[in-house]
């Protein structure tokens, strides 16, 4: 072989390995770096899969982002806690529910990829997803909300206390909580207001938050932490401390008004939850002559920890 083609050849596979090994640096940094886009990514390509589609809808109140579908017909909401947004929130139950009920899956305003246009309350956050619903053109048979989401979906029927023939209450005791619980939630907590809690400040105020509404500490590197800290918590997040605190302001008015539903009740608590534990979930079944079940071996967050038995135990509460 002529030295001229060794040559080439040597300065092809020098051109070769390096292209490869740029792009899979580079590949690798953007995984590192933007780990939660490609999670959530993977997220909407399963749902899409699954046959769900997301869209926007747009008022001179808010922008809402929701994904909908499941082919059957029962029409059913789910509302979102003070965290990430409805996907991330409900995607095993969408995933595994979507032939026997129609979801509609909304963010919530200021989260996920919502924003809202009106001033943070609970109130009008409720009020948006009426709006929402109307344009729909649909009025749910069940409405479903956990955590913060079953505080929305209490407003939403001291609102229109005919809205819906059913609401499933998921680790959110409503007419049961006051002020003085409020006080009770920040020494278990060990914060000096729910919004340090629920709205952190930093990552290491982020991991604490993991570790209360799990239970425990769930296996998340550190550099996801940093991601979902940027991208999820700290997105809009004056305003969530705003809501945060219009809730806690005004929970006597919400307290008062909570027991006007005459809708079918149902109830989901999971024993080991440290944000609001199991004696309230006893005492809101009990308040509202509920349906009542619990979820073992799960603090406030259920998903993660008992995937298969919430996904069966939402299944018995949706389609008995």
């Amino acid at each position: 072989m002529k030295p001229d083609n060794i040559k080439r050849r040597k300065r092809l596979r020098i051109f070769l390995f390096s292209f490869l090994g740029v792009f899979f640096l580079t590949l690798f940094g953007y995984a590192y770096f933007r780990t939660l886009y490609f999670l959530n990514g993977v997220r909407d390509a399963r749902l899409y899969a699954a046959g769900y589609r997301s869209n926007v809808w747009q008022s001179d109140s808010a922008e809402i982002y929701y994904q909908r579908g499941g082919s059957g017909k029962k029409n059913v909401v789910l509302l979102h806690g003070f965290g990430l947004g409805g996907a991330s929130t409900w995607l095993d139950p969408m995933l595994s529910l979507d032939e026997d009920v129609h979801l509609i899956v909304p963010d919530l305003m200021w989260f996920g990829n919502s924003q809202g246009k009106v001033s943070p309350s609970l109130y009008n956050q409720a009020q948006v997803m009426w709006q929402f619903l109307d344009h729909l053109d649909m009025r749910p048979d069940m409405i479903v909300g956990i955590s913060y989401g079953g505080f929305v979906g209490f407003e939403m029927l001291n609102q229109r206390p005919a809205g819906t023939d059913e609401f499933l209450i998921i680790n959110s005791p409503g007419p049961v909580f006051g002020r003085d619980d409020v006080d009770s939630l920040c020494l278990r907590a060990d914060v000096n207001s729910p919004e340090e809690l629920f709205v952190p400040d930093s990552v290491a105020g982020l991991r604490h938050l993991f570790r209360f509404v799990f239970s425990a500490e769930p296996p998340i590197p550190e550099f996801l932490y940093r991601q979902i800290f940027e991208f999820e918590t700290r997105k809009h997040a004056e305003v969530k401390i705003a809501l945060m605190r219009e809730l806690v302001a005004n929970e006597a008015k919400y307290k008062a008004s909570r027991l006007s539903s005459t809708v079918k009740n149902k109830v989901i608590w999971c024993a080991d939850d440290q944000v609001f534990p199991l004696r309230y979930g006893r005492q809101l079944a009990d308040t509202l002559r509920a349906e009542f079940a619990i979820l073992p071996n799960s603090g406030h967050v259920p998903n993660p920890a008992v995937r298969d038995e919430f996904r069966r135990l939402m299944k018995k509460m949706m389609i008995p």
